[in-house]
């Protein structure tokens, strides 16, 4: 069974680390800025700020200061600067055995959906946010929300759409960015999708290409068992309807027309303007009517 690390107190320690992409310097310090107006304090890995090509780091530094923060004993979060690309690169090679002695949140959406998948593995629930860079974007409702969740108080999701199909579940959340979860397909940070309940978002991509990842999801048996299946915000796509034939939810819908499980759509998270964090690993409810929804933990 998973656990939840403590949550955050005043004057708590948050540590930022860049284990994906190269960042922008003054929108993190922005982001740590509104941590630090929430009453946490920050501090940042010897390497978040360097850049090697579209990465945060050199491999060996991304991957020293990430262990760096999972080792640390007096933090007690980790807040992932931005996603990009990277993290799969140095995931395979981080020791969680001193993070057991001392858990903490880790936090970020993206290509850290891999990092999240890995804290579930080694028994700890993590949060499904925006990362930093990106803090300062969101609406101050959006960040209140973010910081809110750190220290506590984590919010049911709702979502209106016409698209939903109806139903009852519970069982454990997980999921992420839907290029990671076929990314990890053969991994050692591919999870059991089975009696969970699963989300998805998904960001500048071609609706042919959403259709043949959730197909791959299908052909590897990732979807028959699930319990729920939960879909947030699918932006910038570079291909509509028009061109391909079907939306996203006509392409989830087709694709799971078989299976028996409620499917809600149009959750506020993802790369859009909304981002509710969401404790991913956390056992949740689902509850899914004609045209609203709501995730409750």
């Amino acid at each position: 069974m998973n656990k939840q690390p403590s949550f955050l107190n005043k004057n708590d320690l948050i540590l930022i680390v860049s284990p994906s992409g190269v960042v922008n310097k003054d929108s993190v310090i922005k982001g740590a800025y509104i941590l630090k107006e929430a009453g946490f304090r920050v501090d940042f890995a010897p390497n978040t700020f360097n850049a090697h090509f579209k990465f945060g780091a050199k491999h060996h530094e991304r991957l020293s200061d990430l262990q760096f923060a999972l080792d640390h004993q007096e933090a007690k979060a980790i807040y992932c600067a931005r996603g990009g690309f990277g993290i799969t690169h140095i995931i395979d090679s981080l020791s969680w055995t001193k993070f057991k002695e001392s858990p903490k949140w880790i936090i970020g959406f993206s290509d850290i959906t891999a990092l999240l998948h890995a804290a579930f593995q080694n028994g700890y629930y993590s949060l499904h946010a925006s990362v930093l860079q990106g803090l300062p974007k969101l609406s101050k409702e959006y960040q209140k929300l973010l910081t809110e969740s750190l220290a506590g108080n984590v919010k049911n999701l709702q979502a209106e759409s016409s698209f939903h199909k109806l139903g009852t579940s519970k069982g454990q959340l997980i999921g992420g960015n839907l290029s990671l979860l076929v990314h990890q397909i053969g991994t050692r940070t591919e999870l059991d999708y089975s009696g969970r309940i699963l989300f998805i978002e998904e960001v500048a991509e071609p609706l042919y290409h959403i259709d043949r990842m959730l197909l791959q999801l299908k052909r590897a048996s990732k979807l028959k068992d699930l319990a729920g299946l939960v879909v947030g915000q699918f932006t910038n796509l570079s291909e509509d309807k028009s061109i391909y034939g079907q939306s996203v939810e006509g392409i989830i819908l087709s694709l799971c027309q078989e299976y028996n499980f409620p499917i809600g759509f149009n959750f506020p998270f993802g790369h859009g303007v909304e981002n509710v964090p969401i404790v991913h690993g956390a056992d949740a409810a689902i509850h899914i009517e004609k045209q609203k929804a709501i995730i409750v933990f």
